[in-house]
Formats: C-alpha cells, structure tokens, sequence
C-alpha cells in the first residue's frame, strides 16, 4: 500500500526502508560521529502541497541506522545538524528516483545549511539514504 508523501506514515516507510538497507548500513559508519549528523528537511508549498512541511531524520551515529524519522511542527522542536529546503516538486523527484539529491544540493534546487564538506566526503552515505526513499510505494499531492 502507498503511503502519503509527506505524513507520518511516509516517515514510519522511510526509517524502515533505512534501517533495512545494507547499502546504507556499509556506508554510514562515519556519518554523525562526534557530531550532529541529523537532518531537518523543509518542504515548501508548491505542486499540490498547500503548507510547509517538516521532516526530521536522526540517524544513528556511525551505523548508517535511523533512530528517529517524523513530521515536526517547527523546526526549532529539534536541533538538527542540517536544514535542507526546496519546494515540494523538487523533494518529489527526489523521492520518486527521478533526481539525484546531492546534484539538487549542489546546482541549488536545494537550500542546505550545515557542513557540506561533511555531506560531500560521506556521499555514499546520503546517496544510499536518499536512494533508500524510492524503494517503497508512495503516493504524492497533485497527482
């Protein structure tokens, strides 16, 4: 059954898919060590989305495992070691395989706030996590 991109149930999805990946797993074993690797993503209105959405994502450090994937209120609910903004069309190709995220960050369809050098020597690892977002059914807004 697809769930709804973005809602919980799409969050529930996401930390499953993560922690049942080995892809993941082999590469994450430096992300978030000594530091914090959790992510806030912002996902503006736009393409059938009516209102902004917040979706938190904490891995575990150094297992390349997800501790914690959900929908937040406010940003400021957490301390994340990244914010990552764009508009619901851009996350949507991400989400359905279409796009490579990292190429998003770095042409600029993505807004990131934090340490890109972090993000760029463990692409592996974000690749992985975000390839792991296309391995379940989901359904988007406006389609």
């Amino acid at each position: 059954m697809a769930v709804l991109y973005p809602s919980q149930e799409w969050c529930d999805a996401w930390k499953v898919a993560i922690n049942g990946s080995e892809r993941v797993a082999e590469t994450g074993t430096k992300w978030g060590v000594g530091w914090n690797g959790s992510w806030v993503f912002e996902v503006l209105p736009g393409s059938g989305l009516e209102e902004t959405h917040y979706v938190y994502l904490e891995p575990e450090p150094g297992t390349g495992k997800c501790k914690d994937s959900r929908e937040l209120k406010d940003p400021s609910e957490v301390e994340a070691g990244f914010l990552c903004t764009g508009d619901y069309g851009a996350f949507k190709e991400v989400v359905k395989g279409e796009k490579d995220f990292i190429e998003g960050v770095v042409k600029g369809i993505f807004t990131l706030k934090g340490d890109m050098s972090k993000v760029m020597r463990n692409a592996k690892f974000i690749r992985a996590v975000a390839d792991s977002i296309s391995s379940f059914e989901a359904s988007y807004l406006g389609e």
